[in-house]
């Protein structure tokens, strides 16, 4: 293996020093224009490998584009404000809650998580640069900074001018321990075990009569303002005991296998004829909120698939239930506060936090006779997605723009977009659709401030989109920003700062135009592409198109490619916790950046990225043959560069498949399908080149047969994999070009020249043909010896391809040297008759092996054994081809003949100056082998 650190380390070197970046983009800029958009990532930390792999699939990418000629845009970018940061620095302060915040100071906390991000964004960077990214790292966009902020401030301007922006009272995700509220895309779902209880609800006026609900969520009846039943299923009044139960008639069975009751059906009716009953709450004498609690009639949101066919309705705590609430003119009563504690209006509840209620409201229901049935239920459950707390949902006052009013046009600008994959495309469709009005505002701290002032006396509201607008202010964030007041046009008052932040999501949603500075944004109207996971469904891509579609009226972006999750090699997340976290400074230190990249890049980038060691292996694998390439072009190449050869056809065949293998690189690249140009590279460089090639070829550079024939087809295309590969694993082809090729061919880095330029009077299909058929043919020889137990170094005499294709007849005619070369024969022949040789069969034909060895053949046997012998000692002793000898032998009288017999030859292939026969039995630096049963010691030592 060759090593990768010295080589990547040299590499980065080379490339900061000669200010490589610069010069290649500098060679770019008359090119057509291609922006490539960086979704930022969080400044919280060392990254994920994920992270480092979606980096690594945007940098070739833009590597692509700039090999093709385009001037590339590509600037880092980083996510600096919101929860993420705040989450981090609040563990560092020991902070707990907001309180605590504000105690210790706004300005305090706001200066600690510019500094936690600030030093993150060096971290990452570094850590970016070391996988090979090229992006403009010495100018990132960091949404922390004012110019970004001004930029974010015009789109809502911009969303208020639309008459977009509107305040409202709505039910939302709330996080009670950060204490603000969540947009739907924010919330991160995962198991969690809750109450499941069934309680009966008094119906008033009649005596014993109960409406039967469920719910999950107990701490949420407090609340209750209604039961909501469907129009047009079945119900029933059922006799239970001294009881009279109602419930949709579908759920009876299972109720009263749950309970072990026995009922007696009493009445049936369609659900609309319960509207309006009105029922007790049932702790009413607790929370002292009066209220006309009766049923409501909903076919959206009762079902028949549990509970029983009456639905609890909270219209403070559901987003659905608040729906119905406005539908029915019933008040959205919310009894808790910002930190998820009952409000006095909660009664004896007062100051309790709420989930934590749950076992006392059960508590209640069961004293007063109310609690049906109880058990626990484990569920999805939306948690808070910085600091994993289960959520609840509350009414709130909160800023909204409002999608709806574009939704038609989002869905438009959907289609116009290319999607990659394609299913992609639909998933975004609908996420779209069923998205509600965003929800902009939040009530924290580090974020970018919400630019409304209202005045105090007549509410008027202003918004601001430029920091020249509010005068001298230190920077744009709390608490100088919430210093600046404003005098009020309409009646001459005083304005204040709504105090709310923005959605962190608002942040990164304007990044396609806040990156770029004025004249930028003159010159580019959307991104070309931009690439992100699969959770950027309802996250980075929404929130883009949302602010691309205020500001622009149109879709920020070209083109989406989003990839799939990086997982462990069983398909679970990497976590630390878990124990299946690989840091990326580990698969550094083990295989190296290249490897890393070739193995992320050669999958397909929408499935999952199940890491595993033995692909990285494999990879590192591939990179040493290009690595041992230079080496052995390095021993045998002449000083001269070779402009011209008479070809072999095996040299035409290759250099036919360079160029296919460029066509197929060109065009997968070109279509973003990234993992079909790696392969195809990967490819060419182990089978077509490596395994098959340099098995013809290494013959005649060493025996001198048309030597610059096969070197003048080596050269070429190990340098043609060099540049294509410097798209996907960039350091091992740089240092391969600077160590061997550069001084052949002038250009100071492998990354000025044009990428994978094609030449079609190379491409021979019929002779790609002939040899595809010859691939196919020896390895089902190569397998006959096997079964009959005949090594490869062993000569057979003959060999024969019976085939009724007359294309494979041509192949064998065309190509039998090179056939006689691949599996040591003789003679090869093809044609329709059947030998009574070994037999075996291919896709076109059956192949047979005359497996009896010839006295003859077997010296020529022993001789290629005693050869490869002498050669491993050579390579033991770390000669190179140029370097004798002196060989002692230790034979047994058979094998010693054919060493004198064949001497010459013996000396010639292994370049030994002496060869003698010695006794070695008691030489301690004699090596020993067995072969056909004999023992052979030799010694060898340099001349």
């Amino acid at each position: 293996m060759y090593d990768h650190k010295a080589v990547e380390k040299e590499i980065l070197d080379f490339w900061e020093k000669k200010e490589i970046y610069e010069k290649v983009k500098k060679s770019r800029l008359k090119g057509e224009d291609y922006y490539f958009c960086d979704g930022p990532p969080y400044a919280t930390g060392q990254i994920h490998p994920g992270t480092g792999w979606n980096k690594c699939a945007k940098d070739a990418i833009c590597r692509f584009w700039r090999g093709r000629g385009r001037n590339v845009r590509v600037q880092p970018g980083f996510d600096t404000h919101g929860l993420p940061i705040e989450v981090k620095v609040e563990r560092e302060l020991k902070i707990k809650n907001k309180r605590e915040i504000e105690k210790y100071g706004i300005d305090k906390f706001i200066e600690e998580c510019k500094q936690f991000a600030t030093k993150y964004i060096g971290v990452m960077g570094d850590q970016f640069k070391s996988l090979g990214v090229w992006m403009d790292w010495d100018n990132p966009y960091i949404t922390y900074k004012d110019s970004y902020i001004e930029s974010s401030w015009e789109t809502i301007a911009k969303a208020h001018s639309r008459e977009l922006l509107t305040e409202g009272v709505y039910v939302l995700p709330y996080c009670s321990r950060c204490e603000t509220t969540m947009a739907n895309y924010e919330l991160e779902y995962g198991e969690e075990t809750d109450p499941s209880i069934f309680v009966k609800y008094r119906i008033m006026d009649r005596d014993n009569e109960f409406l039967l609900v469920w719910t999950t969520t107990p701490w949420t009846i407090t609340a209750n303002m209604a039961v909501m039943a469907h129009p047009n299923l079945p119900y029933v009044r059922v006799k239970v005991g001294d009881e009279v139960w109602i419930l949709a008639k579908d759920r009876l069975d299972y109720i009263m296998e749950l309970t072990g009751e026995t009922a007696t059906v009493l009445d049936e009716f369609i659900g609309k004829k319960l509207q309006g009953v009105q029922y007790e709450h049932p702790f009413q004498h607790i929370i002292e909120k009066e209220a006309d609690r009766k049923v409501i009639l909903s076919d959206e949101y009762v079902t028949l698939e549990e509970g029983t066919g009456l639905v609890h309705c909270a219209p403070g705590h559901g987003p659905e239930d608040f729906l119905m609430g406005k539908r029915f003119g019933i008040e959205a009563f919310c009894p808790v506060d910002m930190r998820g504690r009952y409000t006095p209006e909660a009664g004896e509840l007062e100051g309790k936090p709420v989930r934590a209620a749950n076992p006392e409201i059960i508590a209640i229901l069961k004293e007063m006779g109310l609690l049906l049935y109880e058990s626990r239920i484990k569920h999805r459950y939306p948690h808070c997605w910085r600091c994993k707390n289960p959520l609840i949902f509350l009414t709130t006052k909160q800023w909204f723009i409002e999608v709806s009013k574009l939704k038609e046009k989002m869905q438009e600008e959907t289609e116009k977009t290319a999607w990659q994959p394609d299913f992609a495309r639909n998933r975004f469709r609908d996420f779209v659709r069923d998205a509600p009005d965003w929800c902009i505002s939040r009530q924290r701290y580090w974020g970018i401030p919400l630019p409304i002032w209202k005045c105090e006396n007549c509410e008027e509201m202003k918004v601001i989109s430029s920091k020249k607008e509010l005068g001298d202010v230190k920077e744009l964030h709390r608490p100088y920003i919430d210093e600046k007041e404003l005098k009020c046009k309409k009646c001459g008052g005083k304005m204040k700062r709504v105090p709310d932040v923005l959605d962190v999501w608002f942040d990164s949603g304007n990044a396609v135009w806040a990156s770029l500075d004025k004249k930028e944004k003159e010159r580019y109207g959307q991104a070309d592409c931009i690439l992100e996971g699969q959770d950027q469904i309802r996250g980075w891509f929404y929130s883009l198109l949302g602010s691309g579609m205020i500001k622009n009226g149109q879709s920020p972006y070209k083109r989406v490619i989003m990839h799939g999750f990086f997982v462990d090699e069983k398909g679970e997340k990497m976590s630390k916790s878990v124990g299946n976290f690989v840091p990326v400074e580990d698969i550094l230190e083990k295989y190296g950046a290249d490897s890393f990249r070739l193995w992320g890049l050669s999958n397909t980038i929408w499935d999952e990225q199940k890491f595993n060691w033995v692909s990285l292996r494999e990879a590192h694998g591939a990179l040493d043959i290009l690595y041992n390439m230079h080496i052995y072009l390095s021993r045998f190449y002449p000083k001269e560069k070779i402009k011209d050869a008479e070809l072999e056809k095996e040299d035409r065949w290759l250099l036919s498949r360079l160029n296919n293998t460029r066509k197929t690189f060109n065009s997968s690249f070109g279509a973003y399908e990234i993992s079909n140009a790696t392969k195809a590279l990967r490819h060419f460089l182990v089978e077509d080149l490596s395994k098959f090639y340099m098995k013809i070829a290494k013959d005649r550079v060493s025996g001198g047969r048309n030597k610059e024939g096969a070197l003048f087809a080596i050269y070429s295309s190990v340098l043609g994999v060099a540049k294509m590969l410097s798209v996907v694993s960039p350091f091992l082809p740089e240092h391969v070009y600077q160590k061997f090729f550069r001084k052949h061919e002038g250009e100071e880095t492998i990354s000025l020249y044009p990428l994978a330029e094609i030449r079609e009077g190379e491409i021979d299909p019929a002779l790609e043909k002939q040899f595809e058929n010859v691939r196919e043919i020896a390895p089902a020889l190569l397998e006959l010896r096997q079964e009959n137990k005949v090594k490869l170094r062993w000569p057979l005499s003959e060999a024969y391809i019976q085939s009724d294709s007359q294309d494979v007849v041509k192949s064998v005619e065309g190509l039998s040297g090179i056939l006689r070369k691949l599996v040591n024969v003789k003679e090869v022949s093809a044609g329709t008759a059947s030998p009574k040789f070994a037999s075996g069969e291919f896709q076109d034909g059956k192949v047979f092996l005359n497996c009896e060895l010839s006295e003859s053949l077997y010296e020529e046997a022993i001789t290629n054994e005693i050869v490869r012998r002498v050669q491993m000692l050579r390579k033991k002793l770390g000669l190179v081809e140029s370097n004798r000898v002196a060989v002692q032998m230790d034979l047994e009288d058979e094998f010693r003949a054919i060493v004198e017999k064949n001497r010459k030859d013996i000396m010639k292939d292994t370049n030994s100056k002496y060869l003698e026969f010695s006794e070695l039995e008691a030489d301690k630096d004699a090596k020993s082998w067995e072969v056909d049963g004999r023992i052979v010691r030799i010694k060898a030592e340099k001349a």
